[in-house]
């Protein structure tokens, strides 16, 4: 994560320190939930992915591991299909943690309202502290949940940018001001409603804010991109590195107007960019030396 993840001080400290903690505790209270916030592209599902892939010698392709995409896994709201939703669930849910202490299990896209009432209940079957009282078949204490939502992306750019305006660095941003400032918008923006149900009850180890992405980062990203399609591809361009750069970043929108600091999309829509800045200078392949 520090190493790959651009512009995140926050998400890489509380990630890394509460999944270490997490696994290294014997005995956990709970499962471990979290929460990760912000708006698109600004490596939710790339840590995500990299949590995963740390985690588990086989990555995404483990047994241990589940990744629901709410677009693609919850499509229908009737209260049959959600019916079929929760059967699924549960059963992935107690299967992998049957087999595994330390399944994962991870929500994407998480922010429509019927999908938000079907984790919920989820999260309360799963997630409720240990007592040696009630002791149950299966230990969820050890569990992790990844939770990923779009919804507070505006509060978070908001804090972000008063942060920039007060000079102070990434670094030195302080989470108890988003999480305080999230939690007091939580009844008006849509979706919300489900952040006050997850404070209210506890259920939360972590809400994980993702700060907007400068155009520094946007720039790593586009550098990122283009090494790889140069270690895939074999032509020759009109233009340097640096000026294929510049032109990518002339077709990503920033905001807000007067200033033009973050990315509206973050590194999301970089690949395509790219892949249009290289179409139009585009040259021969490049010559391979051989013995003839």
């Amino acid at each position: 994560m520090k190493d790959q993840l651009m512009g995140q001080p926050i998400a890489r400290n509380v990630i890394h320190t509460s999944i270490k903690a997490h696994i290294n505790t014997k005995n956990p209270a709970k499962a471990l939930v979290l929460l990760l916030h912000g708006s698109t592209g600004t490596g939710k599902n790339f840590i995500s992915k990299l949590i995963v892939e740390s985690l588990y010698k086989k990555g995404y392709k483990s047994g241990y591991v589940r990744l629901y995409v709410a677009s693609r896994d919850f499509m229908h709201d009737d209260e049959h299909s959600i019916q079929e939703y929760k059967a699924r669930i549960k059963k992935d849910i107690e299967k992998g943690t049957s087999t595994c202490e330390h399944a994962t299990f991870i929500f994407d896209e998480v922010d429509k309202p019927y999908v938000q009432s079907l984790l919920l209940e989820i999260i309360l079957h799963y997630t409720h502290f240990y007592t040696e009282r009630y002791p149950i078949p299966i230990d969820f204490r050890k569990t992790i949940f990844i939770f990923l939502s779009n919804t507070g992306g505006k509060e978070i750019n908001r804090i972000a940018f008063k942060y920039h305006l007060d000079s102070v660095k990434r670094e030195d941003y302080k989470i108890a001001e988003f999480q305080k400032e999230l939690g007091n918008a939580a009844h008006n923006e849509e979706g919300g409603l489900w952040h006050a149900s997850l404070i209210n009850r506890h259920l939360v180890d972590f809400f994980v804010p993702f700060l907007p992405l400068e155009r520094s980062h946007v720039s790593t990203c586009i550098q990122r991109q283009l090494a790889i399609v140069r270690k895939h591809e074999e032509y020759q361009y009109k233009l340097s590195d640096n000026d294929i750069v510049a032109k990518v970043l002339d077709l990503i929108e920033f905001s807000p107007p007067d200033a033009q600091l973050y990315s509206v999309s973050g590194c999301k829509k970089v690949a395509q960019k790219l892949d249009f800045i290289l179409e139009g200078i585009r040259m021969k392949p490049v010559q391979t030396k051989t013995e003839f």
